[in-house]
């Protein structure tokens, strides 16, 4: 890849010239590339029909994102270096949220204890949603967690009572924006 700067005869230029060379304009600079080559034995192949089918989804959510212009702001200020807002929305459509940690220290199974959650995300989780099951695995309790201020994590208050913990879990499952889910789940030892 050349970077052409100042040059009259280049300036402007974007396009395809022959097979094999391609010009794109990039913040005030021509810039030249090999051409790429399709490979007409990838349309064949069921991955990447499946693969060209999830960059469309991808190229759908990244228009809506950048028709909010909040949410197109946000993704400018998570740019890199020759990225667009568009390409960052396209990046996320393709990441995946983490749950890192449950903590369960301030839970005692009455209501208003707390289970905190560490969850991220490579732009931001939009919500993490809470399960809590008895031993036999019935529910006990769901909700959303409140992410706590200027952070990765995430609580969520009790609401009902759960007096048997042992054996019981806590089933943690973190969303982003484009709908990417993580689940993770962990064990109540006996208190």
């Amino acid at each position: 890849m050349s970077k052409v700067k100042d040059n009259m005869v280049t300036e402007g230029l974007s396009g395809k010239l022959g097979k094999q060379i391609v010009f794109r304009q990039w913040s005030g600079a021509t810039i030249l590339a090999k051409a790429p080559v399709m490979n007409p034995g990838l349309l064949k192949n069921e991955a990447a029909i499946k693969n060209m089918i999830r960059f469309k989804e991808a190229t759908v959510y990244a228009k809506k994102a950048m028709s909010d212009p909040e949410l197109k702001q946000a993704y400018e200020s998570k740019c890199k270096a020759c990225q667009n807002a568009y390409a960052r929305a396209i990046q996320d459509f393709f990441s995946i949220p983490s749950v890192e940690e449950i903590d369960l220290s301030n839970y005692t199974g009455e209501p208003d204890s707390f289970i905190r959650i560490y969850a991220t995300d490579s732009f931001r989780i939009s919500q993490v949603q809470v399960r809590i099951e008895d031993a036999q695995g019935s529910l006990v309790e769901e909700g959303f967690a409140e992410q706590e201020e200027a952070t990765g994590w995430w609580r969520f208050t009790a609401k009902v009572q759960n007096q048997l913990l042992e054996g019981g879990k806590v089933i943690a499952t973190a969303s982003n924006l484009p709908g990417n889910e993580t689940t993770k789940e962990v064990n109540m030892a006996q208190q």
